[in-house]
Order: structure tokens, then sequence, then C-alpha cells
């Protein structure tokens, strides 16, 4: 067996990068890069945020729909409507035309399991919570290097004219 070389001491050979023009225009192309990357998750968070509501309403819609009477359906207006248009020699404006109750219960089933599934999918924590999360992970990498990447939007306050600011 080979005898131990010792480890290597630890003095202050530290190298730092040239600071010329150069180092100093791939920092700010690295930065500009970083917050690029952070707005354009930040727009893909909110495109799916408002998905997410629009299916959630949906479904509260829905369920309301399934749960009352039929007397009292939120779809039988605009489907006597659609009715008279497409078809008025059938139907007139005072005829009672109701939509099928399998027809809200459907759309119900079909709308809670695009819900299922995009919880299940992974879809939520790639798309929204992975926008949460980037710039803080952003952050401890370049810590190393004593940089921080501060994304922080001005408060609501600075963007009204002076004269609305108490």
């Amino acid at each position: 067996m080979p005898p131990r070389t010792p480890p290597p001491s630890k003095s202050l050979n530290l190298s730092f990068p040239p600071s010329d023009a150069a180092t100093y225009r791939d920092l700010l192309m690295f930065e500009e890069r970083l917050k690029t990357t952070a707005a354009n998750l930040q727009r893909r968070k909110s495109k799916y945020q408002l998905f997410l509501a629009y299916l959630v309403f949906s479904i509260a819609l829905l369920l309301v729909e399934v749960l009352l009477p039929p007397d009292s359906s939120l779809f039988a207006v605009p489907y006597r409507l659609v009715l008279h248009e497409l078809l008025p020699n059938y139907y007139t404006r005072d005829n009672k035309a109701l939509p099928h109750p399998y027809i809200a219960t459907g759309l119900l089933f079909v709308s809670v399991t695009t819900l299922f599934l995009f919880f299940a999918s992974g879809m939520y924590a790639e798309k929204i919570a992975y926008a949460n999360k980037y710039v803080p992970h952003a952050n401890r990498a370049l810590r190393s290097f004593n940089i921080y990447l501060n994304m922080r939007q001005p408060p609501l306050r600075s963007k009204f004219p002076t004269y609305l600011n108490p």
C-alpha cells in the first residue's frame, strides 16, 4: 500500500475573475437571464392560477346546478335562448325546455376529474409552486458568489402619482 500523502494545506490561494469589462458584461447578462426566467415563471404561474380559479368556479357552478331542483336550473335560460335561436319553429320563448340533468352531471364529473389530474400529475407543483421557489433557490445558489437576485416588487403606493399618496 502506498504511503499516504498529507492533504494539501488550506492556504488563501483564492482566484478571482479579472475585474474587466468582459466579466462585468457577463455578470449583467447572467443577471438579466435570471430575471427574465423569474418573470416568465411568474407570468406562467398567473396563467395557471387563472385556469385553476376558473376550474374551481365552474365546479362550484356545476355543483349548484346538480344539487338544486330542475325548476331552478341556472342553465335553463341560456338553453332556452339557444334552442329558440336555432329552432324557432319548435321552441317558442314561453316553452319550458330544460336541459337533460346528465349534462350538468357529466360536466361536473369532467371538471372534478380535471382538477384531480391537475394536482395528481404534478402540474401544480411544476407550474405554480416552482415559480415561488425559483428566486430563493437562485439566491441560495448565488450566495457563495456574494450575489443576490432581488426580484421584490415595488409597493403599490409608489405606482400612484404623488398627490394620491398620503
